[in-house]
């Protein structure tokens, strides 16, 4: 009986995703956002075969050099002679890992206490709701801010600074989907055939609300990557031996009005690669909601 339904759900997932992918396929802007964002990721992925210096490399007779498509420097050249090229591409492996990372850990930990929350309800819910209620009385930025004030410069500071208030939303998300899932009748029959609460949370209403977890996931990777680029700005998040996009913005402003590539090129590529991802995630959006299908 077991293995039947296993199968009868694995036939229904599959035939879901086909039917996702239908839908994305015929929204062109989202799948050129998809296939930037895989560009992004594949350059970032095969960085030192792409490169031609390394991002850390020094050579001030090479210092404010401009972009050049048949000189020593695609990209130009930063106040040190560093090549703009490698560190925006290497920069990008610290985007995508900070927003990828810190949205899978804020994910499972709000989703998680949010099913617990949810289901159980009583003083568990309630100190959980009134902590979120507390974290979301701070602005995000100022948050994180104060946060790697407190642990210091550091890719896993970053992640762990993100991370502890990001996790709220995906809270509120998920509790707010228990709730109105836990009451439905396929919950007290598996109630009734003697399922395990941890059974029925996992296979019976996980799967009828995990949806619009992923929508918000994907959607929040472009801000969790906007708050690593702020963050470096500052000097507080990513380490300056590290390449990031952020500190490069901030270490080229100073010479905007001479060597204008030093910040532009790396902004661009940021806005490039969130935007990207805010398209695909608002067409999966739409893809997942009936009442949202525009396509």
């Amino acid at each position: 009986m077991r293995r039947r339904l296993l199968a009868l759900r694995l036939k229904l997932w599959r035939q879901n995703a086909r039917n996702l992918y239908r839908r994305l396929s015929r929204n062109k802007p989202a799948m050129a956002g998809f296939i930037l964002v895989l560009v992004f990721v594949a350059a970032a992925i095969l960085a030192p075969v792409i490169t031609r210096h390394p991002p850390d490399r020094q050579n001030l007779a090479d210092r404010f050099s401009p972009p050049s498509l048949k000189g020593k420097y695609l990209l130009g050249a930063d106040h040190l002679g560093r090549d703009v090229f490698s560190r925006i591409i290497y920069g990008a492996r610290v985007s995508i890992l900070v927003g990828v990372i810190t949205v899978t850990i804020s994910m499972l930990v709000g989703g998680t206490l949010g099913i617990l929350a949810g289901y159980y309800g009583g003083v568990l819910d309630a100190a959980l709701s009134r902590f979120s209620e507390i974290l979301l009385a701070f602005p995000y930025l100022i948050f994180a801010i104060g946060a790697m004030a407190m642990m210091g410069p550091g890719f896993w500071n970053l992640i762990w600074a993100l991370c502890f208030k990001g996790w709220v939303e995906f809270f509120r998300l998920a509790r707010a989907g228990v709730m109105a899932e836990k009451t439905r009748e396929y919950v007290d029959a598996a109630r009734v055939l003697g399922r395990s609460d941890a059974a029925i949370m996992l296979s019976e209403i996980l799967p009828n609300m995990i949806n619009p977890l992923i929508v918000v996931g994907t959607l929040r990777m472009g801000t969790m990557m906007v708050m690593e680029a702020s963050l470096s700005f500052l000097g507080i998040g990513i380490p300056p031996r590290i390449p990031a996009w952020g500190s490069m913005i901030q270490d080229g402003y100073r010479f905007i009005l001479n060597a204008w590539w030093l910040s532009a090129l790396p902004g661009l590529f940021l806005v490039t690669l969130v935007l990207s991802v805010n398209i695909f995630g608002e067409a999966l959006r739409e893809a997942l909601n009936p009442d949202l299908k525009t396509f």
